[in-house]
């Protein structure tokens, strides 16, 4: 199925797929920690008279390039793609030293054996496999004039994979996600708003994009639309969290003014994103409305007692507890700490995501086996397309396995689907994000300046009465010393004055601790006004107050403490 615009809609559409290549390594690998297939990687459905026509690579990639160099999307992220040595290319000697290093050092003690049967490494590079070329190369070029090019994160990302791969796999290969994007229609920008720089890794590669002809307004780079390929860690719930909130982090980083770009982010989750998962909380759970000047957001009611069953089963899920098995307190407890952490993120950065309603992407045996429950086959909803409804309107998408009887009955991949998940896809109309009119900007940028230079006139004058007060009080106090001093001299004067170490007097001591409490509470004071100034805006007057307090700074930090260089 092609989803794609035309070259006369880039300006206000983009489309984007989502492909898990399955990488040929993880079909029906050895383990060498455990000697054994991966349950994931056995393919157990598939029987060996089948084997070849559906796994093999002869057959099964040659499918998938025509997939995607068929599918006509914008962007196409990728996950598990798997990269080969090019020959004759050596990469930085320096690195190559930093591979043999790496080779040497073991993650778990019982790899230690394994040294005599790892494939060395090369100093050759990663690069494409010859079966995916066409999709950066014509079929008469060793140019990269195809109808795409490709995003990849760093040779370095890329030997990190490739030393795990020669430990646990035995084969010296980089896995990673990529992402392929029309060139006639897209470019990528490399620098990011306010010098910002993260390196994409092996899992999830993040990239900002102008349309081609876009111009730069007034040296900003306003026009921009930030799409990643991700690939969320597919044991721990926590780890996920930190992927995406990540993955975030670098996306908002592109933008160079106070709004949030059009962002997109694809691929394989590795959770189903149902209510009460932690991966669930990124998302919004009422409509954005969006004009030209104004942004707001409307929560949907929640129905407090189903929300918490959720929880505590998506709880249970994630840390693959036995069925029937609740989570203990203190497991409740860190699940729901996660979920706080997840909401504080998203009200700092204002940030509103919505999911694309895709159904399920993966079929597979049921992973409950029992003598009561015998294998059959179960589907999850593991891949998903996210976006920021304030600068993108969903028009158009792919169907998934509720489409496809066939796939929903003898699993993935078949004769159909060359891959283990169905890949996925939409288009999106974008539009410009509300924005404050420069004299609206500069009235309220005035107004927090002329507030914080207040705020430290404030204290400075407060500061200086009572250092004031302090030095009196010690000038009392020295003068009250000198008559002390000069009577024991006159009723002693054959023995020698010993200099004694001077206590503060009593009102020395109040006077200190009064002044404590003084600038606490002013400070206290301040901090209320602070947060005032907050509350009485409007999100985008918000957004724009965070951009002026910088990076670091968020208004939530700002109402705690102010700025430090104040």
């Amino acid at each position: 199925t092609t989803i794609s615009s035309s070259n006369n809609d880039t300006n206000n559409r983009i489309s984007v797929a989502s492909f898990n290549l399955l990488a040929p390594l993880y079909i029906r690998p050895i383990d060498q920690r455990t000697g054994k297939i991966q349950p994931f990687a056995s393919f157990d459905w598939i029987s060996e008279e089948d084997s070849e026509r559906i796994l093999g690579n002869d057959v099964r990639l040659p499918k998938l390039l025509q997939r995607m160099l068929s599918c006509g999307s914008d962007f196409i992220c990728v996950q598990e793609l798997q990269l080969e040595r090019e020959e004759g290319k050596e990469v930085d000697s320096s690195q190559s030293q930093a591979q043999q290093l790496t080779m040497g050092k073991r993650s778990r003690k019982e790899d230690s054996d394994l040294n005599d049967n790892l494939p060395m490494p090369t100093t050759q590079e990663f690069v494409l496999p010859k079966w995916i070329r066409p999709m950066i190369q014509s079929s008469t070029s060793n140019e990269n004039d195809g109808p795409y090019k490709i995003i990849l994160p760093p040779q370095t990302e890329l030997e990190k994979i490739a030393e795990r791969n020669r430990r646990v796999l035995l084969e010296d290969v980089a896995i990673t996600n990529a992402i392929f994007y029309k060139s006639e229609k897209w470019n990528p920008v490399w620098n990011r708003g306010g010098g910002f720089s993260v390196n994409s890794t092996t899992t999830c590669v993040t990239q900002a994009f102008r349309p081609v002809g876009g111009e730069q307004e007034n040296g900003v780079d306003s026009d921009l639309s930030v799409i990643t390929s991700i690939h969320l860690d597919a044991c721990s719930e926590e780890k996920r969290f930190q992927q995406l909130q990540r993955c975030l982090e670098q996306s908002l980083s592109f933008s160079a003014t106070p709004y949030i770009p059009p962002c997109i982010i694809a691929g394989d989750f590795n959770c189903e994103l149902f209510d009460g998962s932690c991966i669930n909380a990124f998302l919004a759970k009422g409509e954005c409305e969006v004009n030209s000047t104004e942004l707001s957001t409307s929560s949907q009611p929640l129905d407090e007692d189903n929300h918490a069953g959720n929880r505590m089963k998506e709880c249970a899920a994630a840390l693959r507890l036995p069925s029937g098995t609740i989570p203990s307190k203190e497991q409740l407890q860190s699940w729901d700490e996660l979920h706080d952490t997840v909401t504080k993120f998203k009200h700092d950065h204002f940030l509103t995501l919505k999911r694309i309603d895709s159904g399920c992407t993966r079929v597979a045996y049921d992973h409950d086996i029992s003598d009561e429950n015998p294998r059959t086959m179960a589907m999850w909803h593991l891949d998903h397309i996210l976006y920021t409804p304030s600068t993108l309107v969903p028009v158009g998408k792919w169907s998934s396995l509720e489409d496809d009887e066939h796939s929903s009955k003898v699993g993935l991949p078949n004769d159909h689907v060359p891959t283990d998940h169905l890949p996925i896809a939409a288009m999106f109309e974008r539009r410009t994000h509300p924005q404050l009119s420069e004299e609206s900007k500069e009235k309220l940028v005035k107004s927090l300046n002329e507030m914080e230079n207040r705020h430290e006139m404030e204290v400075k004058t407060k500061n200086e009465e009572v250092e004031q007060k302090r030095a009196e009080l010690e000038q009392q106090q020295v003068l009250e010393k000198k008559g002390n001093e000069s009577t024991e001299i006159e009723s002693q004067p054959s023995k020698k004055s010993k200099k004694k170490k001077t206590r503060p007097s009593p009102e020395m001591i109040q006077h200190i601790r009064n002044s404590r409490s003084i600038i606490k509470g002013l400070k206290v004071v301040q901090q209320i006004e602070r947060q005032q100034f907050i509350n009485e805006r409007t999100l985008l007057e918000r957004m724009v107050l965070q951009h002026a307090l910088g990076r670091d700074v968020t208004c939530a930090k700002w109402i705690e403490s102010g700025r430090a260089d104040k």
